[in-house]
């Protein structure tokens, strides 16, 4: 439950299960939404109304499709590994993880551990591919604990993950660098894999 505390008094104001947004980072962004909207001076039906009906934005943990039991989700937001790491963080299933992009000249390691103990396979793509793959092979040296498909494109990373996921798996596009080496902006990059998605048999 999260509660309403005042210096008055203490209510319940929503059951975790009204958030339809996956990850610990989104439940703190509810967090702090309720405590601007209590401060100003929204009802807690109001409240409680808001959140259950807010199924997220686009290009945000964006679920794409079920495609032959697998979840497809569109995080093309994610360009830094920071935010990659938070998307791994909101799935229990295993993940199928779209890494790549441009490089913003930012760590890689921390995200590099974390693949190696929660992602079951990763697909890198684009300009940052080479340097994902040292960090990944830095963080766990050996046989990796999942397989690794390197790619020109993003189209290339989405054929290449229709080829390994299995039912129950999550496919995440996560890339954690910017679009900017074969896209626009992270919203295009979001268009086109959304399309991409939608178009496989």
């Amino acid at each position: 439950m999260i509660y309403l505390c005042t210096k008055d008094a203490e209510a319940a104001l929503l059951d975790e299960s009204d958030i339809q947004l996956r990850g610990d980072h989104n439940r703190l962004n509810v967090l702090a939404a309720c405590a601007i909207a209590c401060a100003a001076g929204l009802s807690v039906e109001a409240i409680k109304a808001g959140i259950q009906g807010f199924h997220g934005v686009a290009h945000r943990l964006e679920l794409v499709r079920e495609w032959n039991g697998v979840h497809w989700y569109n995080d093309s937001i994610a360009t830094a590994p920071e935010r990659t790491m938070a998307a791994i963080h909101a799935f229990d299933e295993p993940i199928v993880l779209l890494l790549g992009g441009r490089d913003k000249n930012l760590p890689w390691e921390e995200l590099a551990a974390l693949v190696h103990k929660r992602v079951d396979h990763v697909i890198v793509f684009g300009e940052a591919a080479e340097k994902i793959n040292a960090a990944l092979r830095a963080a766990g040296p050996g046989r990796p604990s999942y397989t690794l498909a390197c790619c020109t494109g993003l189209k290339e990373a989405v054929l290449a993950a229709a080829r390994v996921v299995e039912p129950g798996d999550v496919v995440l596009l996560s890339p954690g660098g910017t679009s900017f080496d074969e896209f626009r902006d992270f919203e295009e990059r979001g268009e086109v894999f959304r399309k991409w998605v939608l178009e496989l048999s």
